[in-house]
């Protein structure tokens, strides 16, 4: 009788031990190595920015005979239009904004979202200009934003006008208004066209 109790008490302490042994190699095994480095990010100011955007000899505020009709204005970053259409096959904007390049570079179209207020989109296709160079960019296509980002167009200092062609969808409406957000990209190291995060 007593080699059978000595036998039970040896077998119940098996199953402890093994649930200890295994809880050890489970803490070694979800256990995490982390390596920490630092990283130092300095920012300042260009004293002269890339690129500079202002009103157009042809558009409003500047020009107060166009200024029913669109109206330019340039900002820190970048530019803001409000333009008019009918109902006509086209509306072409010649030399409504300024872009004064102050670095050369390579500029694109990194992005184009749209909103409208109507069922329809009121413009069927957008194409931006920037004369003196053979430099196009077509934001709105069929109705809906273009494919992006577009290839690069390369500029050298000076200054340039842009210019901009809307095709509207038929009929326009009093009800009809669409915004047209454009980011566009300027690599002043190189023609990629990298997409931006937005």
């Amino acid at each position: 009788m007593q080699r059978k109790i000595n036998k039970i008490r040896i077998n119940k302490k098996i199953p402890i031990l093994l649930l200890m042994a295994l809880a050890a190699v489970a803490t070694i095994a979800l256990a995490d190595v982390i390596f920490i480095y630092t990283g130092t990010i300095n920012v300042k100011p260009m004293t002269t920015a890339p690129l500079v955007f202002s009103t157009g000899p042809n558009a409003g505020p500047t020009n107060t005979n166009a200024e029913s009709y669109i109206n330019f204005t340039g900002g820190y970053g970048g530019f803001t239009v409000t333009l008019v259409i009918t109902n006509s096959s086209a509306v072409y904007y010649y030399e409504a904004g300024q872009l004064t390049v102050n670095t050369g570079g390579y500029i694109y179209v990194s992005s184009v979202t749209t909103s409208y207020t109507t069922t329809t989109a009121p413009v069927q296709s957008m194409t931006i200009y920037i004369q003196g160079t053979s430099c196009s960019f077509q934001v709105i296509t069929n109705g809906g934003p273009a494919t992006t980002p577009t290839s690069s167009c390369s500029l050298s200092p000076g200054t340039y006008y842009i210019s901009i062609k809307v095709v509207p969808n038929l009929p326009v409406t009093s009800s009809s208004t669409e915004t047209v957000t454009v980011n566009f990209g300027y690599n002043v190291i190189s023609g990629a066209s990298v997409l931006v995060p937005t």
